[in-house]
């Protein structure tokens, strides 16, 4: 009853802080305020070292978003977790705490004290199950993330040599930065670590790879604009950003594992977000931002549902016959359409703007296909997710899941079939867009050509792998992992000395030696002599 008690009593608590700050971010958009709170920790060498609390709207209504999210993850890990859920429940209210440090503290320290800690409790949280596919996973988004962390002090050493510990307002360590930037947003060439993240348990995607650690990447990103804008880096951000799509979306049609899906689709997304951000429109990129977090935490979160009811399978080829809550397959399609970008869906406002703004952006025509292509392909995986889930091929029988887990879902629903249009009014201004009937009509079209063609392809074994393994980077990041691992053992011996290394090596042989010696000299006592002579030549 106490920890029944204490997961409901945080859930009560943070639906209140959200609610407070709710009403403030409405008070600030009627007067536009803002509060900068400066506290200066030292001064070494006329660098002043300093933390900063900014409040705007932006900070308030991303904090309101996340904490709405993570309150009603917390009520849903309870029953999804069972009795293991004490370790988990502090990891994730310590990666919320860590995460709303980084939102509020936009400076260099504030960063720093926030990115850290999202690492290396992501970490723990990846390798909570603490088997051998978790542990290598977590490997793979550690060593990724401390990547990220390391850019992350470059650009700060840079910084501070100018005299500035406070904001990134010079050019100088702006390179370092945006890279610590696509580490954490799993960007190209980073995007490994994100599909091998999935061995977390499944409220743990639905809060840390869908909403908040990997759009700590793109928030920081959009928070420091101007700075980006100024050292003229917006085409280089928009060619990764481009590949980044294209990558997650052919991988997505090869993928039949469900979780692993969904994080392509993340991926994707975080793709949309960087490319409309690198053609100058923040505020539509924070709106996708926004409204992606609470669309993919309800799909992960429906997504859980069904792998609990499957009693632990992912794999779509054995799903079929979903027969599951009827309240959670309706959550489970809003979600689904919200991706998709169905009109009037949360989804559509945000994505339509994408394509409308592309399609008058300076990239002209070519750029207006691509962005229409790839989204075209997110249509498809889409629709292909349901399609397994609702053919009769399947072979699971469905366990009856809690009724309880319902309610979080729905509630996430109702929030998100309302708060899309309403953030839409409030984020997005009235600009005036003139399109073609054609041009304005094509996203519905894209949707109904998407629903038929369902992502059928004919590919060869070669190509199916090379989508498989997005296009080689899973592969290439094990690798690195490997070649790490040696280079990590030849320094080791470089730092022990040749003479050491070459005894060690030397010895080890030896001991395997003896133990063959041993077990044949019974047999034969001229092996025996014939071996105690060779021991003795190799020692000399």
């Amino acid at each position: 009853m106490l920890q029944k008690s204490k997961f409901h009593f945080t859930f009560f608590l943070m639906t209140l802080v959200y609610v407070f700050l709710f009403f403030l971010v409405v008070y600030d958009f009627g007067l536009m305020k803002l509060i900068l709170i400066e506290m200066e920790l030292m001064m070494i060498n006329s660098v002043s070292f300093t933390y900063i609390v900014y409040v705007d709207w932006v900070s308030l209504l991303f904090s309101v978003i996340v904490m709405m999210i993570s309150s009603l993850i917390i009520v849903y890990s309870k029953i999804y977790m069972g009795k293991e859920c004490y370790r988990f429940f502090w990891l994730m209210f310590l990666f919320i705490v860590f995460m709303l440090i980084m939102i509020f503290s936009p400076s260099i320290v504030g960063v720093l004290l926030g990115w850290d800690g999202l690492g290396i409790i992501s970490y723990c949280l990846v390798i909570y199950y603490q088997n051998t596919d978790a542990y290598n996973s977590g490997f793979i988004t550690a060593a990724s993330n401390r990547l990220g962390d390391s850019m992350l002090i470059l650009a700060v050493v840079w910084s501070s040599m100018g005299g500035n510990f406070m904001f990134w307002e010079m050019n100088s360590g702006l390179m370092f930065f945006i890279l610590a930037c696509m580490t954490k947003s799993a960007q190209f060439p980073f995007s490994a670590w994100l599909p091998a993240a999935m061995a977390a348990p499944t409220p743990i995607s639905s809060l840390v790879h869908s909403s908040t650690l990997v759009t700590a990447g793109v928030y920081m990103m959009i928070r420091f604009f101007n700075t980006l804008m100024l050292g003229s880096l917006n085409m280089l951000l928009m060619i990764i950003s481009m590949v980044t799509i294209f990558i997650a979306g052919f991988g997505a049609l090869e993928e039949y594992d469900m979780k692993r899906l969904i994080a392509l689709s993340t991926l994707g997304q975080l793709g949309f977000m960087l490319f409309i951000l690198s053609l100058g429109h923040f505020d539509v990129a924070f709106f996708h931002l926004l409204v992606h977090a609470l669309f993919k935490a309800l799909l992960f979160m429906c997504a859980g549902f069904v792998i609990h009811s499957g009693m632990g399978v992912q794999d779509l080829r054995k799903m079929g016959s979903l027969g599951s809550d009827f309240v959670v397959v309706i959550c489970f399609n809003i979600s689904v359409f919200s991706l998709m970008g169905v009109p009037f869906t949360s989804g559509f406002y945000s994505k339509d703007s994408i394509l409308e703004l592309t399609s008058c952006s300076y990239g002209g025509v070519g750029l207006g296909v691509f962005i229409l292509i790839m989204a075209l392909i997110t249509v498809t995986y889409s629709m292909r997710l349901i399609l397994y889930l609702s053919s009769y091929s399947g072979w699971i029988l469905w366990v009856a899941g809690s009724k309880n887990l319902c309610l979080s879902i729905l509630t996430l629903a109702l929030i998100n079939i309302f708060l899309g249009s309403v953030m839409s009014w409030m984020l997005c201004e009235l600009n005036l867009i003139s399109l073609s009937f054609f041009v304005k009509i094509t996203p519905i079209f894209i949707v109904i050509l998407g629903c038929i063609w369902k992502g059928d392809l004919i590919l060869g074994v070669k190509l199916k792998f090379l989508l498989a393994t997005l296009f080689f980077l899973s592969s290439l990041t094990k690798k690195m992992g490997l070649i790490s691992q040696k280079e990590l053992v030849s320094m080791m011996l470089l730092d022990q000395g040749w003479c050491e290394g070459l005894m060690s090596n030397s010895k080890n042989i030896s001991l395997v030696f003896s133990k063959w010696l041993k077990s044949m000299s019974s047999q034969n006592p001229v092996i025996l002599l014939l071996g105690v002579t060779i021991i003795i030549i190799s020692v000399v």
